[in-house]
């Protein structure tokens, strides 16, 4: 086992680089996706407050109407009451 010859040490430095090349190529690829899904988790998120925001807004309008409805002293319309006649004539 003698010393390595110049064309072996050149090869193993070229397979070397081309090694930690193809790592760097597959840990960006890796950190690109991870950045996409963070940032689309980060959007979901943002909706999803946005959506309760509004929900929490209608539904204090509709508890301030329904209140407003109750208490401020206006009835709702009535039907005027139905007239029922007082005797009933029957044909003999």
């Amino acid at each position: 086992m003698g010393a390595e010859t110049p064309n072996d040490i050149d090869r193993a430095a070229i397979e070397e680089h081309a090694q930690r090349t193809t790592e760097q190529t597959a840990l960006r690829k890796v950190r690109k996706a991870l950045d996409r899904m963070e940032e689309a988790e980060i959007a979901e998120r943002r909706t999803l407050r946005r959506i309760l925001i509004v929900c929490g807004i209608l539904a204090a309008l509709v508890a301030w109407f329904f209140w407003w409805l109750i208490f401020s002293g206006r009835d709702l319309p009535k039907e005027p009451p139905l007239k029922l006649p007082g005797t009933l004539q029957q044909k003999q």
